[in-house]
């Protein structure tokens, strides 16, 4: 008998039975999200963060602790980076359709490519907020440049 096509082929290579190229790719730039200090170790707080960012909010003591006691941890009990990538493993060789959502909700299409990124959101923010302190700076000078024209006429 043949082996059974998986339906996660895209996530998994079957031939290295481990991530696609890609979908290491995606999975790594959606860890060093939530690796706010870049320990390449999720604290409890950024663990939340992410499952927030998954779920919509924090993981239940229950699965914290499942998370702990079988994915790589460091001394301090945070989740690794490996660590990380176990617990994808798992989820994706056994509910592919969680990891599916868990991508696509971090702005990742089918093909792990990355076509919206809420970082990128933030950062428009930001570089909106210096272009009106800007306009509002030029505003300023032009006013002082007219109290200045004014007085040179009277």
């Amino acid at each position: 008998m043949g082996k059974k096509k998986s339906n996660v082929f895209k996530l998994i290579d079957e031939e290295d039975d481990y991530f696609s190229t890609k979908a290491e790719e995606a999975l790594k730039e959606i860890f060093s999200r939530y690796d706010k200090d870049g320990d390449q170790c999720l604290s409890d707080k950024e663990l939340d963060d992410f499952a927030i960012g998954c779920n919509g909010k924090p993981f239940d003591k229950v699965s914290i602790s499942e998370i702990k006691d079988c994915f790589d941890c460091n001394e301090k009990q945070w989740l690794t980076f490996k660590g990380f990538m176990e617990m994808y493993y798992m989820q994706t060789i056994s509910e592919p359709a969680e990891t599916w959502k868990d991508i696509e909700k971090h702005g990742y299409d089918r093909q792990c490519n990355l076509i919206k990124n809420d970082s990128n959101k933030e950062n428009k923010k930001e570089e909106k907020e210096e272009e009106e302190e800007e306009e509002e700076n030029k505003k300023g000078e032009k006013e002082e440049e007219n109290k200045k024209e004014e007085k040179k006429t009277e």
